[in-house]
Formats: structure tokens, C-alpha cells, sequence
């Protein structure tokens, strides 16, 4: 019921990303990001998180930073709703770190620039101060869960994985501090192995850190499992995991 849930919410919104090209001017096709936030996010996460945009603070963070210090503005901010934040407008607010489930970098088409640039921002808002709220129900991680969401991208999804590596070694970014899954509808995903225990995986070699899976179909319900495996600790669920613990992959890659 879920995957096939899911698979179909996939290929609506990989067609209303295609019927957005033809529009005549690049300001008109920034529709497929709204109808990911509100036919999948907003009517599939839990009520007591909420979805936004803008940046992230944390106790160290300084007001009106120099350009080569400004911080990262992200596209989707996941966000606990019993936690203040900060609103400069209608649509822009600062996030405090303890109260980010997650961020969500939404792209029309994923390439190598803009891999890298997400990389950037996962490493800066992993290295965030998330002191514990005085009020709390249930668990937060110690750091803040980073995604990459893309409508289109390279044939094949290893491609983004030998990205990801280059990214990496150039950039000199410690493996707990990257993307945690990377998902281009329609082609495939990656996910970093150990947050994501719901998929066992027995045979990772020394040093392999993610996984990659070349589909079609299935990446946005590997997402909402994905979700579902740190839904538990904010709102305190039974426990979800089973969902994601029957995926069977008849091929797979670590590296």
C-alpha cells in the first residue's frame, strides 16, 4: 500500500515537472518545488512539524555576517512547531538548530555544481551547536538530517555517486558531516548506510560509507521511510521501521 502509495505520487510529480518546462520564462517553472512541499511534505509529515524556508542559527551565530560568511539559505526547512523561530517576512525565518528535523535542497536538475554547493551546506549546518530544549518530548539527533531532492539528473545514478566521492576528497568533508540521501525522481537514490539501519546491508566493504540503487520507481518511498525512521523520536510512534525493513533490492551498490 505505501510503495505503490508513493510510486504514483513519484510519477505525478515527475509529470508536472516535465509540463513545467514549457514554460516560456525560467521564473515560471518553480512549481514542481511547491508541489513537492504541499502534495507530499505538508500532507504526509506529521502536524507537528512544520514547512519553511530561510536560514539557520545556532547560540554562536552572529548578526549581519560579511559576504564570505553569510549562511546557507535553504529551500525546505523541516521544523518542530513547539520551538520559536525567528520571521523576517511572510516566507523567510531563521530556524534555531535545535528545532531542525531537517533541510530538503529541491532542484529542477541535479549536476555536479549544485551537488557540490549542497555538500557545502550539509557540512555547515552539521557542524551547528544543537544544545537540548528545556522542554522536549522524545530524542533529537546530534546533528540536523540533510537531504537532496532532484526532478532529473545524470542517466545513470552513479554518476552522482563518483560526484559525491570527487566532492568529497576535494572538499576535505568529513563522512558524518554529508548529504544523508540523495534522490533524483525517476532514476534512483543514495543513502548513507548507517543512517538508514532499517536496510540492512551485510557485505559493505572497508570504507564504503552510502549506497546507491539505479531505479525508476520507489525513490520517494525510500524518503518517506526514510522519515519515518526519525519520526519516532519527535513524536513518539510505534515503531515504523518494519516498512522500510522488507525492502528488497535485486541489485545494489556500496562505495
Amino acid at each position: 500500500m505505501l510503495e505503490s502509495h508513493t510510486n504514483a505520487i513519484e510519477q505525478v510529480l515527475l509529470a508536472q515537472s516535465r509540463a513545467a518546462q514549457n514554460a516560456g520564462h525560467p521564473n515560471l517553472r518553480g512549481g514542481p518545488r511547491e508541489w513537492f512541499i504541499r502534495q507530499f511534505l505538508e500532507s504526509h509529515l506529521p502536524t507537528n512539524l512544520e514547512i519553511g524556508q530561510g536560514e539557520i542559527i545556532d547560540e554562536n551565530t552572529s548578526p549581519a555576517p560579511s559576504q564570505n560568511e553569510y549562511r546557507n539559505q535553504v529551500d525546505i526547512v523541516v521544523y518542530r512547531r513547539d520551538l520559536p523561530k525567528i520571521q523576517y517576512s511572510k516566507d523567510n525565518n531563521a530556524y534555531f538548530a535545535e528545532g531542525v528535523i531537517s533541510t530538503i535542497e529541491s532542484k529542477s536538475k541535479l549536476t555536479k555544481t549544485e551537488l557540490e554547493k549542497a555538500c557545502q551546506a550539509s557540512n555547515r549546518h552539521k557542524n551547528l551547536t544543537r544544545n537540548k530544549p528545556l522542554h522536549t518530548f522524545g530524542e533529537i539527533s546530534d546533528q540536523i538530517l540533510t537531504y537532496v531532492v532532484a526532478y532529473d539528473g545524470p542517466k545513470n545514478i552513479s554518476t552522482v555517486s563518483n560526484w559525491l566521492n570527487v566532492i568529497n576528497q576535494g572538499q576535505n568533508i568529513d563522512i558524518p558531516k554529508q548529504l544523508d540521501m540523495i534522490i533524483v525522481l525517476g532514476k534512483g537514490t543514495i543513502w548513507k548506510i548507517n543512517k538508514f539501519p532499517a536496510i540492512p546491508i551485510s557485505d559493505v566493504r572497508d570504507g564504503h560509507s552510502w549506497a546507491f540503487v539505479q531505479q525508476d520507481k520507489g525513490n520517494l518511498y525510500l524518503l518517506f521511510t526514510h522519515f519515518l525512521s526519525w519520526c519516532s523520536f519527535i513524536t513518539s510512534p510505534p515503531d515504523t521501521t518494519g516498512y522500510a525493513s522488507n525492502l528488497f533490492f535485486q541489485e545494489y551498490n556500496t562505495f
